[in-house]
């Protein structure tokens, strides 16, 4: 099971990596199995590659699953293997269109869905990894607006060892960058949803926890974040921590973010602070 403060970074960045042990050449075997396959076998993988649903069932991809999803979670019908091959260009930044929703119909303060992403082999940076943009699973944009961007700030790459997983919340941005290695990179990919909504934390939840995790919730800002979001991210933050905790709901207003030190110098807050209190030069 995920602890208090994984589930308050999936909530504040949109992701998390987990990497479960397998079972010795679990990975290799996995790579060479699709090293051989003759096509891209769409939505039947398990079908085509029965070997993934160890992965599927193993106790630390349920317990991560179950933490973000609650118990009874679903796969979802489908799924895709990406396979980056050498010498190959990026692709645009997006986020994954599901169940014909439009680009305005993002989940921003709850966990409905999750997004898993495994990698068989390693990872590295000339390898053309997954990229992702934390925090970006509350921000809306046009798939049109998006293939015009490029690096941003704060992006991370998912270099990663072998057997790793990156599961992440359906709505974020991401990218298959370009692999500039002689290496094919595959990555396989399914969906998973909830079933019901959460009485009590499906993760291992301690109560003691609590102001810790909602000084992060209402303090932690990805670099994605301009100033004037930051109230609004706020809200949306404790909003989808109370729709996934069930009885450890927490007060949607806290205002505990604010406190520290008054300003010393600069900036129009300490000056108007100046001039109310008469205080000249």
């Amino acid at each position: 099971m995920l602890s208090d403060h994984q589930i308050a970074s999936f909530i504040i960045n949109g992701y998390t990596i987990i990497e479960p042990e397998h079972a010795p050449n679990y990975n290799e075997d996995i790579f060479e199995a699709l090293r051989v396959m003759p096509e891209n076998p769409g939505e039947h993988i398990p079908e085509a590659l029965p070997a993934i649903t160890d992965l599927l069932g193993h106790p630390t991809v349920v317990g991560a699953l179950t933490s973000l999803l609650g118990p009874g979670y679903t796969r979802d019908k489908g799924g895709h293997i990406h396979m980056n091959p050498p010498h190959t260009r990026a692709q645009p930044w997006h986020q994954d269109e599901r169940f014909g929703r439009g680009h305005q119909d993002r989940d921003g303060d709850h966990i409905r869905q999750a997004m898993l992403m495994y990698y068989p082999q390693d990872v590295t940076e000339d390898m053309g990894p997954t990229v992702i943009l934390p925090g970006s699973h509350r921000r809306v944009a046009s798939p049109e607006s998006m293939v015009t961007l490029v690096n941003l700030r704060g992006q991370i790459f998912s270099t990663v060892k072998a057997g790793a997983i990156v599961l992440t919340h359906p709505d974020i941005w991401h990218a298959g960058t370009g692999n500039r290695s002689d290496r094919v990179r595959y990555m396989v990919k399914f969906h998973f949803s909830r079933t019901q909504q959460s009485a009590e934390p499906s993760w291992n939840h301690d109560p003691a926890n609590l102001s810790e995790i909602r000084l992060r919730l209402d303090s932690e800002h990805p670099s994605t974040l301009s100033r004037n979001e930051y109230e609004t991210d706020h809200a949306a933050r404790v909003r989808t921590w109370n729709n996934i905790a069930g009885s450890a709901k927490m007060p949607l207003k806290s205002e505990a973010h604010l406190g520290g030190p008054w300003p010393v110098s600069g900036g129009a807050t300490t000056a108007s602070r100046r001039r109310r209190d008469g205080v000249t030069g």
